[in-house]
């Protein structure tokens, strides 16, 4: 992985700890990690900084309807203060991330939202934990309700 990205993977706990370091994007990276380490499931969690946030948050229309905002991008660098995601497969089979994230920016102003994937790098350091599931199948999948393609949770097939 290089100077970029440091993990390692703890015996102990089947955990894999590390950091991403400046310019490496936060999804690309943790996928990068993922494919070091052959996951296709798992669970994050991660805080640093990022030169700026790309998100969005839910919104409801005048009748009512739930929906995301058109994308949002901070306009300073931000201090992650809480980051959460899942990693699994996208309907393609190609590795995916689910990402929600609390951040405070260079005014101070606390905000976040469910982040957008290749619009994230990181600023200084973006430190994490990653939560392998080997015995879980998690991959998007249309959601009945709406018509989305949303994580589908799933016992993992025999290898």
């Amino acid at each position: 992985m290089g100077e970029t990205i440091q993990a390692v993977y703890d015996e102990t706990t089947h955990r894999i700890v590390g950091r991403l370091t400046k310019d490496v994007d936060l999804f690309g990276g943790m996928k990068e990690v993922c494919r070091k380490f052959n996951v296709q499931a798992a669970q994050f969690q991660c805080m640093g900084s990022l030169a700026h946030a790309t998100y969005c948050q839910p919104e409801q229309t005048s009748d009512g309807e739930l929906r995301y905002s058109p994308k949002i991008k901070s306009a300073t660098p931000v201090e992650l203060l809480s980051g959460t995601g899942f990693v699994g497969l996208d309907v393609d089979g190609e590795l995916d991330i689910h990402f929600h994230g609390l951040f405070v920016d260079c005014q101070q102003t606390i905000s976040g939202g469910h982040f957008l994937e290749g619009e994230n790098p990181v600023a200084i350091t973006i430190e994490f934990i990653l939560f392998p599931l080997p015995d879980v199948q998690l991959q998007r999948g249309n959601d009945a309700i709406w018509n989305l393609p949303i994580f589908q949770f799933n016992t993992a097939k025999s290898k």
